[in-house]
């Protein structure tokens, strides 16, 4: 697949529509019948539609109001009920914030060059409108030890114990906040723990994000770590073995990297790692660039994280949802609804595809495409399954 490079303002709003095929005892969570036919037919009407809001999350009515079969705008007959549910997969971001004395105590660092840009591009994000429809926590590494207001000191050393940094500071928090972020940051200033324990809060804080997946196995959750330095301090804590810890779990657990500085291109092994392919890196040629430019690589993280994959409900009882005639349309800013091309794999122009185009439990947009419905803030994506009769075998 291409990797996706959309800045991801927020997920499109999203209408899904259900027209499901009538019948007797199939139950309410299976969907039968094999893959879409490339292209699709025509568009079929839409009878039911259910509006996602601008995050792309929620749940609303689905279809007719008695799932009794009535007729939609198009002549097509709905048997989909009320009370339906469909969600994209929820995007946790797991922030794990460097407050080394070198990120600005005012000796081993300029507060007005690291600290504070980067704390307002932080804030910024997590009180955008358009990062609603995430969830977003914040780690800290060092922990807050040192409570005074000097510069770090080295009688007060790191914890190297990755265990240490298994707790958040902030738990996963609903965005847009503009206080439970700011607040907390606000308590840890200024930044003055001494060494910088990449390793062993990389480790905790990953497994910190596995117990999120464990909870909810259909989450996509991130780890976005922000430092101005490489590992010091702390026995084993380097860049060799912070990269191998991100590698593990890159598979479902991406970990993308944001340095704040200069001459930190050995940080990209990590990015590497975390499957991420390389760092952000944010110069520092004067402080409102580099609350600019570490704003933007949140960002493009921000949409390389946020999901394009939508679970398809399950259909009220005695009702079949049929796979092979669905009609996936795309109506953007300027254009008028377009029939996205389906393909069991996202080659050429596919647009979408099934999860198992054999036994499918959810819609998946290609790169490309998901990137165009993320970019328009107006966007609307419409699933639409046609109605057939299900034959009932005697």
């Amino acid at each position: 697949m291409r990797t996706l490079i959309g800045l991801g303002a927020a997920v499109a709003s999203l209408s899904l529509g259900l027209l499901a095929g009538c019948g007797s005892d199939v139950p309410p969570s299976m969907v039968e019948g094999g893959g879409s036919t490339a292209g699709g037919a025509s568009p079929i009407s839409n009878a039911g539609a259910l509006s996602l809001g601008g995050n792309g999350l929620g749940s609303a009515s689905l279809g007719g109001t008695d799932g009794s079969g009535a007729t939609g705008s198009g002549g097509v007959e709905s048997c989909a009920a009320a009370n339906q549910q469909a969600e994209l997969s929820p995007v946790y971001l797991v922030f794990l914030l460097d407050e080394s004395g070198s990120m600005g105590d005012g000796k081993n660092g300029k507060r007005t060059e690291k600290w504070d840009p980067v704390t307002s591009a932080l804030k910024a994000f997590f009180a955008d409108p358009e990062s609603a429809g995430i969830m977003a926590s914040l780690s800290l590494f060092p922990l807050n030890k040192n409570t005074g207001t000097g510069a770090a000191d080295q009688n007060k050393p790191a914890d190297c114990a990755a265990s240490a940094y298994v707790t958040p500071e902030v738990p996963p928090k609903a965005l847009p906040d503009d206080t439970t972020f700011a607040a907390a940051i606000a308590k840890i200033d200024p930044p003055n723990e001494f060494g910088t324990p990449t390793f062993p809060a990389l480790s905790g804080t990953i497994e910190y994000a596995e117990s999120l997946l464990k909870e909810d196995a259909t989450r996509k959750v991130a780890i976005v770590m922000v430092t101005d330095g490489e590992p010091y301090g702390c026995n084993g804590n380097t860049i060799a073995n912070t990269a191998m810890a991100a590698k593990a779990v890159a598979a479902h657990l991406p970990t993308y990297v944001i340095g704040v500085g200069k001459e930190l291109s050995s940080l990209k092994a990590i990015a590497e790692g975390g499957g991420t392919e390389n760092a952000f890196i944010v110069s520092l040629d004067n402080p409102e660039q580099t609350r600019q430019d570490l704003l933007a690589s949140i960002n493009l993280i921000r949409g390389k994280a946020i999901s394009c994959e939508l679970t398809i409900p399950a259909p009220p009882a005695g009702k079949r949802l049929d796979p092979a005639k669905v009609d996936v349309q795309f109506t953007g800013n300027a254009a008028d609804a377009t029939s996205l091309k389906y393909g069991t794999e996202c080659t050429g122009d596919t647009a979408w595809h099934y999860d198992d185009a054999t036994k499918p439990t959810k819609i998946l947009l290609c790169d490309d495409t998901c990137t165009a419905v993320k970019a328009d803030p107006v966007g609307k994506l419409d699933v639409v399954f046609g109605c057939v009769d299900r034959q009932v075998v005697q």
